[in-house]
């Protein structure tokens, strides 16, 4: 065969989703550029199309995305001669065919959502842009009436429909006059897609909600929208409903996971949406929202919309990875849809933007049901081989040190051994199941509601080639801060066989070892004193800082789901709640002080005695210095409490502890005797000592200034 036409170097640069070829009388010995181009339509097996003579430019609005306070003449304009513009405002896309011809500036003075492009016969279209305009003082009025907005549907497939603003809430002089700043006080996510993939009783993903995977993707537009004005973006993504429990036809306000595909738009949502993290581009993210203990779903007074997020927040400030997340307020076709919160997922790609590596390097385990299998325990990404060895080393005894130390990448006296595959991150397992105690949580990683025989709830990376092990990450903890006495210490069955594996199996698992035990005190004694993250005042000043950002957002999320309407019947809520009670912003300052002013007072000495019942909290107290750590003038001495009888502390100035491995003192640590001169920056760990019996290491930084 024989080469007809060649482009060698010079092959045109292409255009995404569109065909180029050869079109015309073309034959062998012509110049192939003046019968090559793009293609209007593509022609499979079939003689070309005609070639497109350009590509329409882009649509300028003459308006900002985002809120407006008054309406405006909004102007359409595009720079290509005799090309059409059309608009929709309907959450459609236009096309040559469809959608408004624009002849004279659009009068927009309530909440709209615009979607325009331009058109030419013979060219490509423009891309099509997506406008959100916001009016306050609209969507205070939006369906108060509780009927569907124009164009959205009665009925959503078998779903409980709610619509609309509560006027016994606008009208209420307490928080009417809050709805606007709490519009305000949160930025703004606007999801805009075509009704009928979302609300079609066979096709749409709201309507059969119970649907998963990619046949149930639908293409959407994704907005960020700040009050200010600044750092508002458009995105085109893939949109699909997302969660488990929440997909139920009975839950009006279901959640979102939006994709970012080169289909789409961009291959991936370039934004910094977490401020403290690290994470500058994402694949895909969250847009969950609450269901237990929800106004929306199950008509329960507890609802604080808090507890998922914060109980994240709890494992991220102890200094572990952990999964970031904002609240929002969601529009959907321009309709509120209330509070939601964005999350970050771990999988694979958060590995890479934390740990370093490539997808590829990584397993993303978490509680699932993988398919063809009774397991409960599934990869999202890569596979389950480091899993299974972890689980079966732990089930074969972790007592002796050659064993427990092995999952740690070590040689049985501890020390490090870079022959040896590292399985597990003990200090993060130990936080992390810190947090499951503390917030009392009933449903992860083992579940109650399986009667503790079940895991739920539970994600983990692992690094195949770095060397920290498996990392656990707290999810979905709704079920937490209720019962202030709750003890979900164990041990539970849950983990016994493979299929129901855990993190809290292989906790139980280690607490055979002296090691892990004595590491698990020291976790405990910086969680919990000396201004740690469970440490009582320490706690309830960030949970109260982070309810903060609700305070006046809750008047928006209650004026929208406050009043929805009975639907489960035979299950009433604390309090037998009235099936026709409106919540408001009132029950949500009852349960935050009650979780501030009640629960958070009290945990964390049950907490502490329901870890002293497990041997965990040894009886020798720990060192008190006289300053915890810190800032300190030259020639400042470092002093500790006078010991109880019969006990020695040991000090260590060099980072070592003064423990050995088995139990032994150091030789590097010294007893106190006397103060110690800090006179430079010093890392200072010291253990309090007795008969053979080791307290929970004092840990602090000194740092030395002359002023």
């Amino acid at each position: 065969q024989r080469i007809l036409h060649d482009f060698g170097k010079r092959y045109p640069k292409q255009i995404q989703n569109i065909s180029f070829g050869l079109f015309g009388s073309w034959k062998p010995g012509k110049p192939l550029s003046a019968f090559s181009g793009f293609l209007q339509v593509p022609t499979p097996k079939r003689k070309n199309s005609n070639a497109l003579r350009g590509v329409v430019e882009s649509v300028s609005l003459s308006e900002k995305r985002g809120f407006h306070e008054s309406g405006f003449r909004l102007e359409l304009t595009t720079k290509t001669p005799q090309a059409t513009i059309r608009y929709t405002l309907n959450g459609s896309r236009p096309t040559a065919e469809s959608g408004e011809v624009y002849e004279e500036p659009i009068l927009i003075d309530r909440t709209s959502v615009l979607r325009v492009g331009a058109f030419k016969f013979g060219f490509k279209p423009s891309k099509i842009k997506t406008h959100t305009y916001l009016f306050s003082q609209d969507v205070v009025r939006q369906s108060p009436d509780g009927l569907p907005p124009e164009g959205f549907p009665y009925l959503w497939g078998e779903n409980h429909v709610d619509y609309g603003i509560d006027p016994d809430v606008i009208e209420d002089p307490r928080f009417g006059d809050q709805f606007v700043d709490g519009l305000k006080s949160l930025p703004v996510i606007s999801l805009v897609a075509e009704l009928k993939d979302l609300f079609h009783a066979e096709t749409g993903i709201y309507a059969r909600a119970g649907e998963d995977g990619r046949d149930w993707e639908r293409p959407c537009s994704f907005e960020i929208l700040n009050a200010d004005g600044k750092d508002s973006l458009q995105v085109d993504a893939g949109l699909r409903i997302r969660g488990g429990f929440s997909r139920l036809p009975l839950n009006p306000k279901h959640a979102f996971r939006v994709f970012f595909r080169d289909e789409y738009g961009p291959a991936k949502l370039k934004a910094k949406l977490f401020p403290d993290g690290r994470a500058k581009a994402f694949d895909h993210i969250d847009l969950r929202t609450f269901q237990n203990y929800s106004w929306s779903y199950q008509r329960d007074p507890r609802a604080i919309f808090l507890r998922d997020q914060f109980n994240r927040d709890l494992q991220l400030a102890m200094g572990q990875p952990a999964a970031r997340g904002e609240y929002y307020h969601l529009f959907l076709n321009g309709q509120y849809w209330g509070i939601y919160n964005t999350c970050e997922r771990p999988k694979a790609s958060y590995g890479v933007t934390y740990f370093g590596g490539k997808k590829s390097d990584y397993d993303a385990v978490k509680k699932g049901n993988t398919p063809g299998t009774r397991l409960n325990v599934m990869a999202t990404d890569g596979n389950l081989e480091a899993w299974r060895r972890l689980w079966e080393q732990a089930k074969a005894g972790l007592e002796s040190n050659e064993a427990y130390f092995k999952l740690l990448g070590r040689h049985p006296d501890g020390a490090e051994n870079p022959d040896q595959e590292v399985l597990l991150d003990a200090e993060n397992l130990i936080d992390y199941m810190l947090v499951i105690f503390y917030g009392g949580n009933l449903d992860a990683p083992v579940t109650y509601f399986g009667r503790n025989r079940s895991s739920n709830n539970w994600h983990s990376i692992f690094h195949r080639e770095g060397r920290d092990g498996f990392q656990f990450f707290v999810w979905d903890a709704e079920h937490t801060f209720l019962d202030v006495n709750e003890d979900r210490t164990g041990p539970f069955p849950a983990g016994i066989e493979y299929r129901t594996s855990n993190p809290q199996y292989l906790w139980q698992q280690c607490l055979e070892n002296a090691e892990f035990r004595m590491v698990a005190a020291d976790r405990i004694h910086a969680a919990f004193f000396n201004g740690g993250v469970l440490n009582t005042d320490v706690i309830r000043k960030r949970f109260l800082a982070r309810a903060a950002e609700l305070e006046l957002a809750v008047v928006c999320e209650s004026a929208r789901w406050g009043d929805v309407v009975e639907h489960f019947p035979g299950h009433r809520r604390p309090g037998e709640v009235s099936p026709d009670r409106v919540f408001t912003r009132l029950d949500w300052e009852r349960e935050i002080d009650r979780v501030a002013n009640d629960y958070m007072v009290r945990r964390s000495d049950v907490v502490l005695g329901q870890l002293y019942a497990q041997g965990l909290w040894p009886d020798v107290v720990p060192p008190r210095l006289n300053q915890h750590g810190g800032t300190v003038r030259t020639g400042f001495a470092l002093a500790f409490d006078q010991p109880h009888e019969g006990v020695t502390v040991y000090v260590t100035l060099d980072g070592t502890d003064p423990r050995e491995i088995g139990g032994d003192v150091s030789l590097r640590a010294l007893p106190y005797r006397q103060p110690i001169p800090i006179d430079r920056k010093t890392e200072v760990k010291a253990r309090s000592y007795r008969d053979g019996e080791w307290s929970a290491l004092t840990h602090v930084w000194f740092k030395v200034t002359s002023s």
